[in-house]
């Protein structure tokens, strides 16, 4: 496990805080300007250290632009308060950065009270997503992330250090405070409430069924896009009130449809057609749909059951959210 390993690769198992023999800085090491410490982690240390910050943030709050906050309050504690006696600096940082994700769940909390409409993760760019292990990818789906609604801040904090970090409990009860039986009990319960997940499918198998999904649409092929998606299908539209958007869950395939392709129709006649765009894009590790109409971007992405059929479509449209992507 990667949290086991210093950062030379070694896989001497020690506490977070054991002592370390005194360092002297080399000739041009760089010094902490805070505290004159030796900083002792290279360009290429620190972009791999970021990456596990930014992913063990995201994960737990849902918000890219959160997610870059606590990594940057996480490297100013890195620079200004961390122990002399620091061994492992990945868990040294994963545990700042988690407990600094707790606290600001509490911000967190009250704004999604206010939301107008679904509340759903900001989908994230496939470039700016962390350089991670395919396993540990599947772990930042929306999908996932959506279902992660559903658990606390502690049972969610406790799901990812668990099964996106592979972290042993006693570990992760050092990381957010709480005994190792109890970050047990919750990991349990946190399973319990998101329950199993569908089988993921191939990229090729979802990048198909989003192109014939957005190409019936397009074509008011109303039929053969119902064909496309589960009976019980279940559409999930986010503008948080700076949009327009569904502001309840669409239920059913025929009805998923008819607000996709009323949402075309009503852009066609409203929106002159140099001022429509659309292109695929990957977020979160899956196919997406642009599309960019007068200035106003809505992204749709895609979860399929086992069948392959369509279960549940995600729009994003609130601008606050799409901070994550690249520039069409």
């Amino acid at each position: 496990m990667e949290s086991n390993r210093d950062l030379d690769g070694s896989d001497r198992r020690r506490p977070v805080n054991a002592p370390e023999p005194k360092r002297v800085a080399g000739p041009g090491a760089d010094l902490d300007s805070a505290s004159g410490r030796e900083l002792d982690l290279s360009p290429e240390q620190f972009a791999v250290l970021n990456t596990r910050v930014l992913g063990v943030a995201y994960r737990i709050v849902g918000s890219w632009a959160d997610a870059e906050e606590i990594a940057s309050r996480t490297w100013m504690r890195w620079h200004t308060s961390r122990p002399d006696t620091v061994r492992e600096p990945a868990a040294w940082l994963t545990t700042v950065a988690t407990r600094i994700s707790l606290d600001l769940w509490r911000t967190a909390v009250r704004r999604r009270e206010d939301y107008i409409g679904p509340w759903l993760p900001e989908p994230v760019d496939e470039a700016r997503l962390p350089d991670e292990s395919v396993e540990q990818r599947e772990t930042l789906s929306l999908a996932l992330m959506h279902l992660m609604e559903r658990l606390t801040p502690y049972e969610r904090a406790v799901y990812v250090l668990r099964n996106s970090f592979d972290f042993s409990y006693p570990e992760i009860a050092e990381m957010v405070g709480r005994a190792p039986a109890a970050c047990r009990q919750l990991g349990h319960r946190a399973q319990q409430k998101i329950g199993d997940l569908p089988a993921r499918l191939s990229d090729g198998d979802q990048r198909s069924a989003l192109d014939r999904l957005v190409s019936a649409v397009l074509q008011g092929r109303v039929e053969d896009a119902v064909a496309l998606i589960s009976a019980d299908a279940v559409l999930l539209t986010d503008g948080g009130g700076r949009t327009r958007a569904a502001l309840n869950p669409v239920l059913g395939a025929e009805r998923v449809v008819r607000f996709l392709v009323g949402v075309v129709e009503k852009t066609r006649r409203s929106v002159p057609d140099d001022a429509v765009s659309l292109d695929m894009i990957d977020v979160n590790g899956a196919p997406a749909c642009r599309f960019t109409t007068g200035g106003v971007v809505r992204v749709f992405t895609l979860q399929l059951d086992e069948q392959g059929a369509i279960s549940t479509v995600f729009g994003l449209s609130n601008p606050e959210k799409l901070t994550g992507l690249q520039t069409a």
